[in-house]
């Protein structure tokens, strides 16, 4: 009788919980990246805690240092990333437009809209970011990144108009000056949000396509020569 009480008594123990599935490494690494944009957007880089970036990911501090090994490398991650999603969504948008004119159209238009729809990724490259130690190197690689995407749309462009390519290489100074352009506008463009990304990019594109269009296609300006200037 004793022995069939025992018993009963185990059987009216609850269940065993199951264990919780843990999430997949790489989908862990987006939830923390997104967390810590967010995070880093509102509060600034100094601000900014890794104890709030790990609650806020209902994990602990230990874990997220386990895969960013300090706040500057979350950081840095985060602008990483959002860069990698400004080049792609540029690419998208240029892929399939014929000639370098709605090439650049499309392209701007990606790039304001970009931030326009993400204010987070304005805020973190524009405001947020200055105060990170490795910031101004970050800024120029991805800089670097958007020239080169650029100069890789003018060059293209021109070589399929006929143009010699190593002509077509003169579009990267330009490549470079638009990028700052661009750069500044977006800037200016965040305290601005009411206005639509399509007007920025409109602005930018009727003060570089003047100069941009004769390049492409081969036209060169040069000064007077001395028997001209007589």
């Amino acid at each position: 009788m004793a022995r069939s009480a025992e018993a009963a008594g185990r059987g009216s123990r609850p269940a065993p919980r199951a264990r919780r599935r843990r999430m997949p490494r790489a989908d862990r690494e987006e939830q923390m990246l997104a967390a810590a944009t967010r995070i880093f957007a509102r509060r600034g880089y100094q601000d900014a805690s890794m104890d709030e970036i790990a609650a806020a990911c209902g994990i602990t501090k230990p874990m997220l240092y386990s895969y960013f090994d300090s706040k500057e490398g979350l950081f840095l991650a985060c602008l990483d990333k959002g860069d990698e999603r400004l080049r792609a969504a540029v690419r998208d948008a240029v892929e399939g437009a014929t000639g370098a004119e709605q090439r650049l159209w499309r392209g701007l238009v990606a790039l304001f809209r970009f931030f326009e729809d993400d204010r987070d990724m304005w805020a973190l490259g524009y405001r947020a970011g200055p105060g990170a130690p490795s910031f101004a190197a970050a800024a120029a690689r991805s800089r670097q990144a958007m020239v080169e995407l650029l100069t890789e749309v003018f060059v293209d462009t021109a070589v399929r108009s006929g143009v010699d390519r190593e002509a077509a290489r003169e579009s990267e100074p330009l490549a470079h000056a638009l990028t700052g352009a661009a750069a500044a506008l977006v800037n200016w463009a965040g305290d601005r949000p009411d206005e639509p990304s399509e007007l920025h990019a409109l602005r930018l594109m009727n003060f570089a396509w003047m100069g941009l269009g004769n390049l492409v296609r081969g036209e060169l300006w040069l000064p007077p020569t001395e028997e001209e200037q007589k």
